[in-house]
């Protein structure tokens, strides 16, 4: 302001309207404190000073106003971008299906947003199972099974946590009731009502949880052969966790004790090959596979397990990942490859396995084959469900088991 005109207003101060007064503040042309020392009278000042405060007021609250809005604009803008930033992750696949479940619980994405993105119908219907579906997966302890029932092939898959026994279960499961070869029996209901939910699961493309630990499960089903014939099985489903117990020397005698019974058996050791080629980085488990199956078949064999064990499988299971990792451009036969790929990497075990046929009296048969389950994405959604390997494991067993003549069993018949 001129120095000048800044004089003369001074020295007019009381003379000036509030209002004026107010603009000379406002613009920083003058400033209260001058005008108190120019004379402004007191009712003026308090004038000023109260106008001058409902000013600075209002536009604090102006400024906390804006700053509001920006930041609701910015959250919202953050919420779209994450929104569309975990939608692009869910349609490239690069994203696991309990984060998808998490996110649609909590309304920051919607089977909606998810359809109109564009992701496959019937893989959005399989997640919307996975995501509605409660798990009602009772914990069953090992004094709570019912005995085993006598005259049939015990069928056990010896895995670590997160080897894939359960999901290879579902695939037999599954392919047995898709081909017409399943005859679920009533011995076991609780079993039953598994099995049942592993098949509907599948069948929705859904791979089944992990079994919890410490909890078994016990199915008692027959599977037909291709001359009609009855092949009765009992199938003891135990969690990993237990078969690292008895690598680890643990309190495990209640479940050698409930498997060591007079009926033949089919050893099935699921090897996760992916776990076992990325060293572990990523598996449930740190346990090599090639140590603790040795010794997990050791004590077997020290138990009497092997005395009546027909068939051990050694299974390369999620062995598409090894295909496309390995031999890819390998024209062999699947289960050449797999028998390679044991070889090379679990050379040990298969020695041992020969060496414990070689010292019991029951000269058990040792196979081994892949497996897998099919495409999985999202860690739990099973995309172009394969029946190849699931068939022939079924074949496998079929041809490796106890068989029914006239309908009743032999051990049965003799009682």
């Amino acid at each position: 302001m001129d120095p000048h005109k800044k004089n003369i207003a001074l020295q007019n101060c009381n003379q000036i309207g509030i209002d004026d007064l107010i603009k000379f503040i406002d613009t920083n042309a003058i400033t209260l404190q001058e005008f108190v020392q120019a004379g402004l009278s007191t009712n003026n000042v308090e004038e000023l000073q109260a106008r001058v405060k409902k000013v600075e007021n209002d536009r604090s609250k102006e400024t906390e106003r804006l700053e509001k809005e920006r930041i609701e604009e910015e959250q919202k803008r953050n919420l779209q971008e994450g929104k569309k930033q975990l939608t692009d992750q869910i349609l490239m696949k690069q994203v696991g299906a309990e984060k998808i479940k998490r996110a649609i619980e909590s309304d920051f994405i919607s089977f909606n947003d998810l359809e109109a993105a564009g992701l496959n119908k019937t893989t959005l219907n399989s997640l919307k199972h996975f995501c509605n579906t409660k798990s009602v997966t009772k914990r069953t302890t090992i004094d709570e099974l019912p005995a085993m029932e006598e005259g049939r092939t015990d069928l056990y898959f010896v895995g670590v946590p997160g080897s894939g026994k359960s999901t290879m279960l579902a695939g037999l499961l599954k392919t047995a009731n898709d081909k017409g070869k399943l005859m679920p029996d009533t011995y076991n209901n609780a079993g039953s009502i598994y099995q049942t939910n592993l098949i509907t699961d599948l069948n929705r493309g859904v791979l089944p949880n992990a079994t919890i630990a410490g909890s078994y499960n016990y199915v008692a089903l027959s599977l037909k052969d291709d001359n009609g014939k009855k092949h009765p099985f009992n199938i003891v489903e135990i969690p990993g966790e237990n078969y690292v117990n008895i690598f680890n020397n643990a309190e495990v005698e209640g479940i050698l004790k409930y498997i060591n019974n007079s009926n033949k058996k089919i050893l099935v050791f699921v090897i996760d090959a992916l776990a076992h080629d990325t060293n572990y980085s990523e598996s449930p488990s740190p346990l090599d596979q090639n140590l603790a199956y040795t010794n997990i078949l050791q004590m077997f064999k020290t138990n009497g397990i092997l005395e009546k064990t027909d068939a051990i499988y050694l299974v390369a299971n999620k062995f598409d990942t090894i295909i496309e990792n390995y031999y890819a451009h390998d024209n062999r036969p699947n289960g050449d490859r797999a028998e390679e790929f044991l070889n090379k990497n679990f050379f040990n075990f298969i020695e041992n396995c020969k060496m414990a046929r070689e010292e019991t009296r029951n000269q058990f048969k040792i196979k081994t084959l892949p497996f897998s389950i099919g495409n999985v994405v999202y860690n739990n959604i099973i995309e172009n469900f394969n029946t190849d390997f699931s068939e022939s494991l079924i074949n496998l067993i079929i041809n490796d088991s106890f068989v029914v003549k006239g309908g009743v069993s032999k051990v049965l018949q003799s009682k």
